[in-house]
C-alpha cells in the first residue's frame, strides 16, 4: 500500500543537502537593472572625455584599436576581454581605430562599498565568450518584444557569469537592525529622514543612534542621507528627463537651490553641469 503523503508537504523550499542562498543580497551583488544593450558591428568615433556616470558599464570590442583612459593608466577593448566599470569611476573613451562594440549600461540592485571605483579587465573565457556571442545574437535580431525580452535575459547571464568570475569583496557583516534602517532610508529618499524620525526607526535615542550607526558605517546618517540623495540623483539626471526642480523634490531636498549646492560638493558639479556631461554613447 502507497504510503500517504502529508497533506502539508514539501512547503518548504530547504532540504538537508542544499546551500541557504537567502542572505546573498547581504553579501553583495545579486540582481542588476539592466539600462541599455547597444551593439555597432563598425564601431564609432568612440572618443569621449570626462565620462562620469552613476551607472555601471560592461564592454566589449570585436577588434583591437580602442581604450579607455583611467588617470595615468590605459585599459583596452580587446576581442579576449571584458572591461568592467563601476558608477562613479572617472575615465576617457579613446579610439584609434573603429572595431566591433558591445556594451551593456546597467545597476547592481545591491552593491558593496568596497568594490574599487576603477576599471577592471576580465578574460573572456569560454563560457563569456558563448553569453558575450548570444547577446550579440539577441541584440541584432529583429526587434520585438518577445526579442527585447530575450536580450534581457541574455545581458543578465552575461554579467552574473561577470561577478561569478570575480573576487568581489564581501560587505562587512552589519546588525540587522542596521539592514533594516538602510532599506527604510533608501526607499523614503523623498521623505523627513532626519536624525531623529531614524532613531526612532531604530527604537535609540538620538545621540546614542548617531553614534551607533558612524561605528558601522564610518559615517554620520545625515551625510550619509546626503549622500543617498545625490546618488539617487545622480541617477535620475542620467536616465530620466525630468526638470531639475522634479529631481530635487524626488529626492528630498527642499529646493533646487540648496539641491545644487549639496549635490556640487558632492560629486563636483552642479544638477545641469553633471546632466550636459553625460555621455549618451556605449
Amino acid at each position: 500500500m502507497p504510503r500517504k503523503r502529508s497533506k502539508g508537504g514539501y512547503q518548504s523550499p530547504f532540504t538537508r543537502h542544499g546551500v541557504r542562498l537567502g542572505d546573498a543580497p547581504r553579501l553583495g551583488f545579486t540582481t542588476f537593472t539592466i539600462h541599455e544593450c547597444g551593439y555597432l558591428p563598425q564601431g564609432s568615433d568612440w572618443n569621449h572625455p570626462g565620462v562620469l556616470s552613476p551607472f555601471w558599464r560592461l564592454y566589449h570590442n570585436g577588434a583591437p584599436g580602442c581604450h579607455v583612459r583611467f588617470g595615468s593608466e590605459t585599459f583596452p577593448l580587446a576581442p579576449d576581454s571584458l572591461l568592467l566599470i563601476p558608477d562613479a569611476t572617472p575615465f576617457d573613451c579613446v579610439c584609434e581605430t573603429r572595431a566591433p562594440h558591445l556594451w551593456l549600461h546597467f545597476s547592481p540592485l545591491q552593491t558593496t562599498s568596497a568594490f574599487p571605483r576603477r576599471p577592471l579587465v576580465l578574460p573572456l573565457t569560454s563560457l563569456l565568450r558563448t553569453l558575450t556571442e548570444s547577446l550579440i545574437a539577441a541584440r541584432t535580431a529583429a526587434d520585438s518584444p518577445l526579442t527585447r525580452q530575450h536580450l534581457y535575459h541574455h545581458g543578465a547571464a552575461l554579467l552574473h557569469s561577470t561577478f561569478a568570475a570575480l573576487d568581489v569583496p564581501i560587505a562587512p557583516d552589519a546588525p540587522e537592525r542596521l539592514d533594516q534602517i538602510l532599506r527604510f532610508l533608501h526607499s523614503q529618499l523623498a521623505g523627513d529622514l532626519s536624525n531623529a524620525v531614524l532613531a526612532r526607526r531604530a527604537i535609540m535615542g538620538e545621540s546614542v543612534f548617531i553614534r551607533w550607526f558612524k561605528e558601522h558605517t564610518d559615517t554620520t546618517p545625515a551625510i550619509y542621507v546626503q549622500q543617498a540623495r545625490c546618488r539617487h540623483a545622480a541617477q535620475l539626471l542620467a536616465l530620466t528627463d525630468r526638470t531639475i526642480e522634479q529631481i530635487a523634490a524626488d529626492c528630498g531636498f527642499p529646493n533646487r537651490y540648496y539641491f545644487t549646492r549639496v549635490f556640487r560638493r558632492h560629486l563636483g558639479a552642479g544638477p545641469a553641469e553633471y546632466r550636459q556631461r553625460q555621455v549618451r554613447a556605449g
